[in-house]
């Protein structure tokens, strides 16, 4: 998927399936932290695992479950 950048955010151009609407905004920190915002569905997500190094495979995981819950819970 193309993503673009904003001012302090990533940009889903597209949507993803099972999840974010095309125009929400993600990003992520240097503590393993995680977060998005779907203006379009009016929700977001946040994951604070202060985890170093960064990009810790089984929070990765956890993000994906969560969010996929998330949006499972709103159809």
């Amino acid at each position: 998927m193309v993503k673009k950048w904003g001012r302090g955010f990533m940009i889903n151009t597209e949507r993803v399936p099972r999840g974010r609407s095309a125009g929400s905004l993600t990003w992520a920190g240097l503590g393993t932290i995680y977060f998005w915002i779907d203006p379009a569905k009016r929700i977001a997500g946040v994951i604070l695992a202060q985890l170093v190094p960064f990009a810790d495979q089984k929070v990765l995981n956890l993000y994906a479950c969560f969010e996929n819950a998330v949006y499972a819970s709103l159809a």
